[in-house]
């Protein structure tokens, strides 16, 4: 009868392998899984309706181990907002642009940034919107220095070019207000409502198409511009 088999020695992973799986995140890294699940969080049930424990859940960690990263709602709150202001202003990318008078590209380019800060941080909007309703102090920075900033650049370019006589006389500050609405609806639409078959375009095709018809609104026809006022007959 012949001996059994000897078993096959057992095999340890190598040691680097069993390291990376034990690896942590870094606290920057860590800091930053906790804001993306924090804004995911206050986008979905508002400021007053989250807590730190919803937050360490989403993160997968306890909520001790969160205080060592936030020490409250508010910090994170905060943290989120500040990061956002951080970032790159739209109006910013386009003032060269206006000077020029290239209304194409100042509207294009507008809503291009914005289209694409919605579509690459969906969360953020729908936080935007449960500050105004709750009424949240810690937003009315961003308000003021960017929703304020950008409604007032868009007013001011649509003034300058109605004295230049490019666009047809309106009220600049209804015409701004119009074309933020154009974004504001992509938003609630696609981010609020969750409703993004409405919008099955790319959001470079959204906004090629909004700034054809908002311009072709606020422009004066060519055979206008070129008429001038004729008295009248007398008979």
């Amino acid at each position: 009868m012949s001996p059994p088999a000897a078993l096959a020695p057992r095999t340890r992973p190598p040691a680097r392998a069993t390291r990376a799986r034990r690896t942590r995140p870094g606290g920057a890294e860590r800091r930053q899984q906790i804001l993306r699940a924090a804004s995911e969080c206050f986008g979905t049930r508002g400021f007053h309706g989250t807590t730190t424990r919803d937050v360490a859940a989403a993160v997968g960690i306890t909520e001790a181990a969160l205080y060592r990263y936030f020490a409250s709602k508010e910090a994170m709150y905060a943290a989120i907002l500040d990061a956002r202001m951080s970032a790159p202003d739209p109006v910013a990318a386009v003032e060269a642009l206006a000077e020029s008078g290239d209304d194409r590209a100042v509207f294009a380019g507008l809503l291009r940034v914005l289209l694409a800060g919605v579509t690459a941080d969906p969360s953020f909007i729908r936080l935007l919107f449960y500050s105004a309703l709750e009424g949240h102090e810690l937003a009315r920075p961003f308000h003021e220095q960017r929703i304020r900033r950008l409604r007032e650049f868009l007013t001011s370019y649509i003034e300058r070019r109605v004295r230049e006589g490019a666009f047809r006389k309106i009220d600049p500050a209804l015409g701004a207000r119009f074309f933020i609405g154009l974004f504001v609806d992509y938003a609630i639409v696609r981010q609020v409502f969750g409703q993004k078959d409405l919008y099955p375009q790319s959001p470079e095709a959204v906004a090629e198409t909004y700034v054809d018809i908002f311009l072709d609104g606020m422009r004066v026809a060519p055979a206008a511009r070129a008429r001038r006022p004729k008295g009248r007959k007398r008979g």
